[in-house]
């Protein structure tokens, strides 16, 4: 394969009068009036003198580059919180999370806003039983396909009723808590994959060499820079990500479950595992499930999809506990009169039993009906996550960005838009899947004041197939996009990057106008750029770890 060495070129044209009047260029592109001026040629000289084929490739420098920039960040991604049912999930999260980091600090702070959301909005009833055992277990169920069921599907018995009023159920409550309390943290492989990126980071800084005009250390770091405050954040976050930890202690958990004797029997609530095998709460697909919704994707970087539905799944339960608490706050027992407590704000476990249709009325809420398609504030969160995911992204893009571009040869090559690829599509991958999932949402739009109660079904099935077409869409832009970013990056360490084209911008300027400077001179103050592209990177990444650090607690 032929290769170019461009000083020895630079060389035979500074040698040749002839050749040097006529294409040798100076630090700024423009022609040579003296041979001392000579760091450069403009790009058709470059194609015709030195040949169109790259530098050589040294294999020394190719793996010392790949394990100093590119190794240290990939093994990091192993750190992400997986927890899928099969090994395809978990490469599609390292894969969508390289794709799109976007998408992938879009969930991360959509699940830190929603943590917040649920304790402020469970804050208002502090004194009616097991809210704070509420906040906890449906916190920590933000990673799973969270159902709510108020009868069960005949109609013949309550779910949610008991589940919230009966006093036989706060040992659900308490026990559903301790067994949610398992969670992907902190251990030594997270702690030495972390501390090895950010020491790669520290070297790329302190070996930046600007004689050598070599953008690969600096500008690859900003690019990847974005994935070490997510994967702190995410530890910090200790997501509940494990499913078959999950199905197991749920499955337990229900086995404890009371609901009140249906009518027109009347007597002590019986386990409802002896009535029924539906639950008020459950987590994993149902049938309906077939074309394989990201919702039901345990790994915490699809929790994009769940955001929406979660939300209103938390909003019906936090209505039945608001509406129990009203009543109890009023001093109304589920039957008969009101028992005092003789423990202060606390409420007599007599107050709140009664017959099957008595603990139904009780969470029957006294406000008017709303449409369930979107609950309250869900929108606020996903914009500001949107923003904050934008923010980062483009900070670290665009530091890598500037840095190429402002590198001699100035101006947009190879490198410069292999960054704005990747920010532009990870972008776009972001909308394109978000989208997707507010189409499934449409599906599931409910107006209890206006029939029909749900959209007809040819509707839901053109809702049905745009959103699964825009997720499969995003989702191979996403797998299409990390490839090239990697590849892109293999590229750089190869020389393949290193030929006439891309180092002469001729994406910015034109075959015609470009020129390649190959000579370093110390009049050139690019390195400034460099300096000023990594601080700008390092503070935005750590501006953000230092918000989710502010938002959590």
């Amino acid at each position: 394969m032929s290769s170019t060495n461009f000083v020895a070129c630079v060389a035979k044209i500074v040698g040749n009068e002839t050749l040097w009047r006529t294409g040798g260029v100076d630090m700024h592109g423009k022609p040579a009036t003296n041979v001392s001026q000579v760091l450069g040629m403009t790009y058709p000289m470059c194609v015709a003198q030195c040949g169109s084929a790259p530098e050589p490739f040294k294999f020394a420098t190719f793996s010392n580059q790949a394990t100093s920039f590119l190794l240290p960040f990939l093994a990091l991604t192993a750190q992400l919180p997986f927890g899928g049912s099969s090994h395809t999930d978990n490469l599609s999260t390292i894969m969508l999370t390289i794709g799109s980091p976007t998408l992938a600090v879009f969930s991360l702070v959509i699940t830190v806003l929603n943590s917040r959301w649920i304790k402020r909005r469970f804050a208002q009833m502090p004194y009616y039983p097991n809210t704070q055992q509420a906040v906890t277990i449906l916190n920590n169920l933000q990673e799973s396909l969270l159902r709510v069921k108020s009868t069960t599907s005949d109609g013949r018995l309550h779910l949610l009723a008991p589940l919230i009023v009966l006093p036989e159920n706060d040992k659900w409550w308490e026990h559903g808590a301790a067994a949610l309390a398992f969670t992907h943290t902190w251990s030594m492989a997270n702690i030495a994959s972390v501390g090895w990126a950010i020491i790669a980071y520290i070297f790329t800084i302190a070996c930046m060499d600007p004689s050598s005009m070599n953008i690969i250390g600096p500008a690859v770091a900003c690019a990847w820079i974005w994935l070490l405050p997510l994967v702190v954040g995410w530890l910090q976050n200790s997501p509940n990500c494990d499913e078959s930890q999950l199905r197991k202690h749920l499955t337990a958990l229900n086995e404890m479950f009371y609901v009140s004797v249906p009518p027109p029997g009347y007597g002590p609530p019986v386990l409802a595992d002896s009535l029924t095998e539906e639950c008020a709460i459950t987590v994993w697909p149902s049938l309906d499930n077939s074309h394989g919704s990201d919702e039901a994707r345990s790994p915490p970087f699809f929790n994009y999809a769940r955001v929406f539905p979660w939300a209103r799944a938390v909003e019906q339960i936090a209505q039945a506990f608001e509406a129990a608490s009203m009543r109890a706050s009023n001093r109304m027992a589920v039957h008969g009169a009101w028992t005092a407590s003789s423990v202060k704000r606390s409420i007599d476990p007599g107050n709140r039993s009664g017959s099957a249709n008595e603990v139904a009325g009780y969470i029957a809420t006294q406000f008017e009906l709303q449409p369930t398609c979107w609950a309250p504030e869900v929108w606020g969160r996903v914009v500001y996550s949107a923003i904050v995911a934008c923010a980062v992204q483009w900070s670290c893009t665009g530091a890598a960005f500037v840095t190429a571009w402002m590198t001699p040869t100035v101006g947009l090559g190879c490198h410069s838009v292999s960054f704005l690829l990747h920010g532009f599509m990870s972008t776009a991958v972001f909308i394109i899947i978000l989208l997707g999932q507010v189409f499934e949402q449409f599906q599931h739009c409910t107006n209890p004041l206006t029939p029909p109660p749900i959209p007809p079904s040819s509707l839901r099935a053109r809702y049905k197939t745009l959103s699964t077409l825009f997720r499969r869409v995003g989702k191979l832009l996403a797998w299409l996009n990390a490839s090239v970013f990697i590849i892109s990056d293999l590229l750089r360490f190869a020389n393949l990057f290193d030929n006439c084209f891309c180092g002469s911008s001729v994406f910015g300027h034109g075959a015609q106008h470009a020129y390649n400077i190959v000579i370093y001179d110390p009049a050139m103050h690019f390195v400034d750029w460099w300096i000023a592209s990594v601080v700008f990177a390092t503070a935005a990444s750590f501006t953000f770890w230092f918000a989710l650090f502010v938002l959590r607690g």
